[in-house]
């Protein structure tokens, strides 16, 4: 066990059952021009490419009514993405019929893959119909081969579409999963209205938590489409909870199911829970004895079995956390702000049932990861038909799969400054498992070296008159150079050109500007980075 985890584990004793691991994980950017940006949709993958339909191409909402899920920011096409080639393909929804077109661009989307069909169930967005925010009463079935052809071929997408309605669908910041026959529609809101914080008297909207674990079948014969044998197990106090992260397991008794982690909010505070839920085919219980410290939003997850001595481990890729742990005094840091991260974390379930929390030493160059999808690579060996088998990997590092979309922020903290500044994310990254004997898990970090845009800065900080700004490029490209308020608000395009690999350098006159604090941003085949400068012209 490395020093970082060691010292992890003084403050948590279930670390106690924690071993040396036979691989490690690690990531790295992985370049695709001009990947369409996008969160909280759908994807889905046919013949090793992507299918992305819904969800935000803005970033993170807004707080204020009417504001807060504007509809240009909503994501209107279907986008085929060839992550080998490059090649790209989209199609609009404009042209569907409302009830498609509505649920179907929405965000927060329940979705699941079988086999060639994509099933997706309700979400939250403007519809036109009612005049107002709904969240839709919907499973839309969607025929991949079909809605695929149809892209790539510029021809008609909606015989690819069929739906049906009903009001135990209309739910959002919840998951769909499958586990045997029978599908699992669990926790999650209906929000109905226009999102607004601090109203008071909720006179912009309703929400009600299903508090509940749904479970059907999907009858579906490719024409007509229905959801039988219907149950649902409640629980108004431990499943009060939405935009978490559900994740397959295999527990330790081998039994599959579910592990539901953290999620928002809670009765009495804005806080997230932390603690987790095993969710199995006839029950659903709370994890005793353990919580989630590192991660309490819906983000990219990695489930990882290792048969070798029953371990059940559960990778989580940045998002939001109320906590991250210091790096020099190794404590957890509190912040009920729940801002973004770059924290890369691990669950792991031991054979005793026992549940160990591990921060990686690796992490993203930047706060990634919230509502961003993990996508198994063509050809990764899998259990349970999501879970990823490391025992039967044939590569000493092996591609796992990709972390696709996602929320991209200039800092920590922008909800009490400017959602806005916030944007969705284009930069894809490879996920690889790397194995080899006796691994400590302690990895060298190169998500610096493989990035285009690889460093960033400027001299002097505070600046009088005007600084330098200093770029180091590891590929050619265009690059945006720009300054903001710290409100998010375009105070000058500085530059806006194309530039070799190497060093550049920079010169910016602020002698025109106000004394304060600004935001520079850096722009490069979907690679943001920021600093903050203070001006004193």
């Amino acid at each position: 066990m490395n020093l970082r985890n060691l010292l992890f584990c003084i403050l948590f004793p279930l670390c106690a059952s924690a071993q040396i691991d036979s691989f490690h994980v690690e990531i790295e950017p992985f370049s695709i021009a001009d990947m369409p940006a996008s969160h909280s949709g759908a994807i889905a993958t046919y013949n090793g490419r992507w299918i992305i339909l819904g969800g935000r191409i803005n970033g993170l909402h807004g707080f204020q009514s009417p504001f807060a899920f504007p509809n240009n920011g909503k994501n209107e096409s279907v986008w085929i993405v060839d992550p080998i080639s490059g090649q790209k393909w989209s199609a609009s929804l404009t042209g569907l019929p409302v009830n498609l077109y509505e649920p179907l661009t929405s965000s927060n989307i329940p979705f699941y893959q079988d086999d060639n069909r994509l099933y997706m169930v309700g979400g939250y967005g403007w519809s036109d119909v009612a005049g107002d925010f709904r969240t839709f009463p919907t499973l839309t079935a969607i025929d991949l081969p079909c809605l695929h052809d149809a892209v790539v071929n510029g021809t008609s997408v909606e015989t690819c579409f069929r739906q049906i309605t009903d009001s135990v669908l209309a739910i959002s910041g919840s998951h769909l999963k499958k586990l045997n026959d029978r599908y699992y529609l669990i926790f999650g809101h209906r929000f109905d209205g226009i999102y607004a914080v601090n109203n008071g008297n909720n006179a912009f909207y309703h929400q009600t938590y299903s508090n509940e674990v749904r479970s059907f079948q999907i009858q579906d014969d490719g024409v007509n489409l229905a959801i039988t044998d219907y149950t649902a197990l409640r629980d108004t106090v431990n499943f009060h909870r939405r935009d978490y992260n559900l994740v397959p397991q295999i527990f330790s008794d081998g039994e599959a199911g579910f592990t539901a982690f953290s999620g928002v909010f809670q009765y009495s505070v804005n806080l997230p829970y932390l603690n987790t839920i095993d969710v199995r085919e006839s029950s659903a219980t709370v994890v005793p004895n353990f919580d989630q410290h590192l991660s309490q939003y819906h983000s990219a997850v990695m489930p990882v079995y290792d048969s070798t001595g029953n371990v059940m481990h559960s990778y989580f890729f940045g998002g939001m956390s109320r906590f991250t742990i210091d790096s020099l005094t190794q404590e957890l840091v509190d912040d009920t702000l729940v801002p973004f991260v770059k924290t890369i974390s691990r669950i792991s379930r031991f054979a005793d049932g026992s549940m160990v929390e591990e921060q990686l030493p690796i992490s993203f160059p930047e706060f990634l990861g919230s509502n961003m999808e993990f996508v198994p690579a063509p050809g990764v060996p899998l259990k349970q038909d999501a879970i990823l088998n490391v025992n039967k990997m044939q590569e000493d590092r092996q591609l796992a799969g990709y972390l696709v979309g996602g929320i991209w922020s200039p800092m920590a903290n922008i909800s009490s400054i400017d959602p806005s500044m916030s944007s969705a994310n284009a930069q894809v990254y490879a996920v690889y498992i790397v194995r080899s004997s006796n691994d400590t898990g302690i990895v060298t970090q190169t998500l610096e070296a493989n990035l285009p845009l690889a460093a960033f800065s400027c001299a002097p900080n505070p600046a009088i008159g005007s600084t330098q700004i200093n770029l180091k490029l590891h590929q050619a490209g265009q690059v945006q150079l720009a300054a903001y308020t710290r409100k998010g608000e375009l105070v000058e395009i500085i530059s806006n050109q194309f530039m070799q690999a190497g060093e550049h350098k920079i010169n910016w006159s602020v002698s025109s500007l106000s004394s304060g604090t600004y935001i520079l941003r850096a722009r490069m085949n979907g690679v943001t980075k920021t600093v903050s400068i203070i001006i004193n012209p």
